[in-house]
């Protein structure tokens, strides 16, 4: 479902308006924006319902990383819809606080055993 088009740099990318529009589709309601400030080279960030701040980092058919203010699981069902797998594990950023979902399309259990070896992150829990 994810809406990818051609950039400006002749590269194929997902522009910050195809996220929003892309989330809003998923939720069936139009209670998502993204800021075109935050967008970097593999990430942006926005607002749910007007208020909860998210920001994702991702890339295409690998992973996708969700940081938000409060944990919101109509969002990060939204996001399964859009990239087509689920998250395999959550936790709050040490400190920023913020709460983190991950998805791992290609190694999710490799992925917690390195989160868990880390031994960084608060709550680590898993959602498989």
């Amino acid at each position: 479902m994810e809406t990818i088009e051609d950039g400006c740099d002749g590269n194929m990318k997902r522009h910050w308006y195809n996220v929003a529009s892309d989330l809003n589709k998923a939720l069936g309601a139009e209670s998502v924006s993204v800021d075109p400030f935050s967008v970097g080279q593999h990430g942006c960030g926005g607002t749910y319902n007007g208020g909860n701040k998210w920001f994702i980092t991702w890339v295409k058919d690998t992973f996708l990383l969700v940081s938000m203010q409060q944990y919101e699981q109509q969002l990060v069902n939204a996001f399964s819809k859009v990239v087509d797998y689920n998250p395999f594990c959550k936790y709050v950023e040490p400190d920023s606080k913020l709460i983190t979902v991950e998805w791992d399309k290609k190694d999710p259990k490799g992925r917690f055993a390195e989160l868990q070896n880390a031994g960084e992150k608060e709550g680590l829990e898993t959602l498989v």
